[in-house]
């Protein structure tokens, strides 16, 4: 049978971590759930070890990005086949994990699709993720349906493989971009569109590292290509 581990890069979320332990748990067991207290200043790590699951801990806020990579990297030594990466705030349903393994047989990677539409997010996360997907589904040449949903099950090799340096969330743009251009297949997964009334935490910096990593990505691509 397939080893699956969750992975939760939370901050400042004892009021939700718990909850999303227990319900993660239902369905992966605690043993196989990583969080990374990023920095936290309210007892995330406190209450996340309480419920029994694996705390991984930075002493000041490093980013979402370089939590993820920790616990990827932790994950990845511990032999799992799977990796999934949900948020620690509830916008990300666990019970919706299912969804994710069902396609695990058809792709190397799977990402969740919300509802993008003025009337389902907020107006500047619905411009921003349609200006992102446009430009990845471009540099990719495949049909990306949500680039910026942080909801991801990948095959570990995808992980083994490809790395990011990103320490915010140009990491999960960068990790995408790299997957698929390396020949990993991709494919997307209907979820609930959850906000909570929580405030966006994607500023006007992150767009501009998503055009580091863009931009990056194509120089990259003209200093590989061969003189004509």
């Amino acid at each position: 049978m397939c080893r699956v581990a969750a992975a939760i890069p939370a901050y400042n979320a004892a009021n939700t971590i718990g909850a999303v332990i227990s319900r993660v748990a239902a369905i992966l067991k605690a043993e196989n759930i990583f969080v990374v207290d990023d920095g936290s200043t309210d007892g995330t790590g406190i209450v996340a070890r309480e419920n029994g699951v694996r705390v991984l801990s930075h002493p000041v806020r490093r980013g979402k990005g370089a939590s993820l990579r920790d616990a990827v990297k932790t994950i990845i030594q511990q032999e799992y086949d799977w990796i999934i990466t949900l948020d620690s705030d509830l916008q990300h349903d666990p019970e919706e994990i299912p969804k994710f393994l069902s396609a695990a047989d058809h792709f190397d990677i799977i990402i969740g699709k919300r509802s993008i539409s003025p009337n389902g997010m907020p107006v500047h996360r619905f411009l921003s993720n349609k200006i992102t997907t446009k430009l990845i589904s471009w540099r990719t040449g495949v049909r990306v349906e949500d680039s910026q949903c942080g909801y991801r099950l990948f095959r570990s090799e995808v992980l083994k493989r490809i790395d990011s340096r990103c320490r915010f969330y140009d990491y999960e743009s960068d990790i995408l971009i790299k997957a698929v251009l390396a020949g990993f297949s991709v494919g997307f997964v209907p979820i609930k569109t959850i906000y909570n009334n929580s405030k966006s935490s994607v500023k006007v910096i992150d767009i501009l590292r998503f055009g580091k990593v863009y931009l990056g990505s194509l120089m990259a691509s003209q200093k590989s290509s061969p003189i004509g």
